[in-house]
């Protein structure tokens, strides 16, 4: 079992927990009861990545995979070192009569290395923090996605990560073209005469252009005098139709040279080292979380660590369920921290948590009660919860009746960062109709959360 979770292991058990949907309840009972004796680790994601193990083990097809992927990154990254330093060389190498224009290079290859790394940044804190960017409508980008992948939720189950991994590359490759950019900006000058040189249309004058130089050399320029401009220097490296430069005036225009080289380091290359080592440090608890959050990985845990008591759905009927012994539903796993039950329309009634399978027990002042008064009401409600400290939101509704829009309107109002499962109650002794699965599996990919799920409740019964 590897220490920490692999991206593929994220894709490997949304597989597996797919594939269990077909299996009896009862089964899937035993055989995890079975691998929960044998898993000796209390951590729940080393407790489901001993599980996914045991029942989808590695496959020779998932590691060629997994060695092409690792093929892929590093062509990759040997592609976009040498496009950096292709890039600078062809700059500097394309620059007439030698007279390499300082805004320009600024422009391209500080300041906009430097909004990239901002962006990025802003995209850092809001991922770790659990943001749920909304999708326009018009994207054409999610228009080809939602059209390219069978069901839209796996456009949002472990988007966060997703998005952390996209980020990490993202720097990584960033990183990789600054560095080869500054080994071509050393390389090609000292293989070939070139000078820096400055002019504009707007005509800034020598002193605003002095004043950008020293800031942009404030870092460093109490402690490495020899990186910055002297006035001198800027003064005399203004280009202009009527420019002659003599052998002094060379040497004096390269005196640019050692700035541009510290700010290619300091705001083009440094930024992009620490975001790379920052979603580098993240990406590991970030995954194992995504992993531990995945719809449907709460009942592997569940059913890892309860007792074994029989489940059934269909045959089940009201006397029957009657005859459950306090110790049975007892058997239910404690709820998590963080989780908020809704029982819309009175689904659960007078029926606890426990009775049912899928369900933890949950307290009684963490299940709200929506759908039986007005919508002001309901509104009110959901406005009073301490929304920081819920992470995941149960919703249980007649399984028997349509999707209202009513329920769509409320939930909308909760943070998009939630994960919400919606939690079919079957009626006793009857088995939820294939079409009315099919609505709610509907209604709950549009609501607007990180994840979604739709789970399908089976009542506890005595064995």
């Amino acid at each position: 079992m590897p220490a920490h979770p692999e991206l593929g292991d994220l894709y490997r058990l949304s597989d597996q927990l797919e594939r269990d949907r077909d299996l009896a309840v009862d089964v899937l009972k035993q055989r995890d009861h079975a691998i929960g004796r044998d898993c000796q680790s209390a951590d729940a994601g080393e407790r489901l990545l001993f599980w996914l193990d045991r029942v989808a083990p590695v496959s020779e097809e998932d590691r060629k995979r997994s060695f092409h992927g690792q093929l892929g990154l590093n062509l990759a990254r040997l592609f976009v070192f040498v496009a950096g330093f292709a890039a600078m060389a062809g700059f500097l190498l394309g620059s007439r009569q030698g007279l390499v224009n300082v805004f320009f290079l600024l422009l391209v290859f500080v300041f906009l290395q430097l909004a990239m790394s901002a962006v990025s940044t802003i995209t850092l804190i809001r991922t770790l923090s659990g943001f749920v960017p909304a999708g326009l409508p018009a994207s054409p980008v999610r228009w080809v996605a939602e059209r390219g992948l069978p069901d839209r939720r796996y456009l949002r189950e472990a988007g966060g990560v997703l998005r952390l991994m996209f980020l990490r590359y993202g720097q990584e490759w960033g990183a990789l073209f600054t560095l080869a950019a500054l080994l071509a900006f050393v390389l090609v000058p000292a293989f070939t005469d070139f000078v820096f040189v400055w002019g504009s249309t707007f005509n800034p004058g020598d002193r605003a252009v002095q004043g950008l130089v020293d800031a942009l050399a404030a870092p460093w320029g109490s402690w490495l005098p020899w990186a910055t401009v002297p006035p001198e220097v800027v003064a005399g490296s203004r280009h202009h139709a009527a420019l002659v430069l003599d052998r002094a005036g060379l040497e004096d225009m390269r005196g640019w040279w050692a700035f541009l080289f510290l700010c290619l380091l300091v705001y083009a290359l440094l930024p992009r080292l620490l975001l790379w080592l920052a979603a580098r440090a993240t990406a590991p608890g970030m995954l194992r979380r995504s992993l531990v959050g995945l719809p449907g990985a709460d009942l592997v845990l569940s059913r890892m660590s309860a007792q074994l008591v029989s489940t059934r759905s269909v045959q089940a009927s009201e006397d029957e369920l009657a005859t459950v012994r306090p110790a049975d539903v007892n058997a239910a796993p404690a709820a998590p921290e963080g989780l908020l039950l809704v029982d819309w329309a009175c689904a659960l009634g007078d029926t606890p948590p426990a009775r049912f399978e899928e369900l933890p027990a949950v307290d009684e002042s963490d299940i709200l009660a929506l759908g039986q008064g007005t919508l002001a009401e309901d509104r009110r409600e959901l406005a009073a919860l301490d929304v920081a400290v819920i992470e995941h939101l149960l919703v249980a509704v007649k399984s028997w009746e349509p999707p209202v829009a009513e329920l769509a309107d409320l939930l909308a109002s909760l943070p998009a960062s939630l994960r919400c499962t919606v939690c079919l109650v079957p009626l006793p002794g009857k088995a939820i109709p294939h079409r009315k699965v099919e609505d709610w599996r509907g209604f709950a990919r549009g609501l607007p959360f990180a994840a979604v799920d739709l789970r399908l409740l089976n009542w506890v019964t005595a064995p």
